[in-house]
């Protein structure tokens, strides 16, 4: 590689670090060019990307930053998944995508500023989406609120049974 271009991927891969919200690292060994491009196009379809990378190309261009941390993990055959958007996608996809392919390894993440072991990216896989967590609070807050109507209501409604009863009964003595 021509200094110039591996100065262009240093700075491009400085970029990618600078916008993601997540990372995962993994170790690829024996992935076929045809894996490679179907864990792209699945990661495409949640916003990430897949990059295979030298090592000594992402040191240099994690230098200077928080991803300087991972560098215990850029060794052998490395791969990482970047995110723009949402980090527990991409956990999910990477571990999804490892489950299934012996040939890939989840090494470590990148997250807020935090290393997190392979272990953690699968806890973080395992945190339920955005929207679920949303409409559980979402329920949680609104169960007290049903509960304390339904609590206020009720001595009105049997006021109302009363007052009904008490109405048809003197209707039946008119009528009889």
């Amino acid at each position: 590689m021509k200094k110039t271009s591996k100065a262009d991927t240093v700075e491009a891969m400085r970029g990618l670090i600078a916008n993601q919200k997540g990372t995962v690292l993994t170790e690829y060994r024996g992935l076929t060019v045809a894996e490679i491009t179907g864990l792209r196009k699945k990661l495409r379809e949640i916003r990430a990307e897949f990059k295979v990378v030298k090592n000594t190309l992402i040191r240099r261009a994690a230098k200077d930053s928080g991803f300087a941390q991972l560098e215990e993990f850029f060794t052998g055959p490395t791969a990482i998944g970047f995110t723009m958007e949402d980090p527990q996608l991409l956990a999910k996809a990477m571990r999804e995508y490892a489950a299934g392919n012996k040939k890939i390894r989840l090494k470590a993440g990148y997250f807020e500023g935090k290393v997190l072991s392979s272990g953690e990216i699968e806890m973080l896989a395992d945190i339920p989406s955005r929207e679920v967590l949303l409409s559980r609070l979402a329920g949680g807050l609104a169960a007290p609120i049903t509960r304390l109507v339904r609590v206020l209501s009720g001595p009105q409604r049997k006021l109302a049974y009363v007052l009904q009863s008490i109405h048809d009964e003197k209707s039946r003595q008119v009528n009889a």
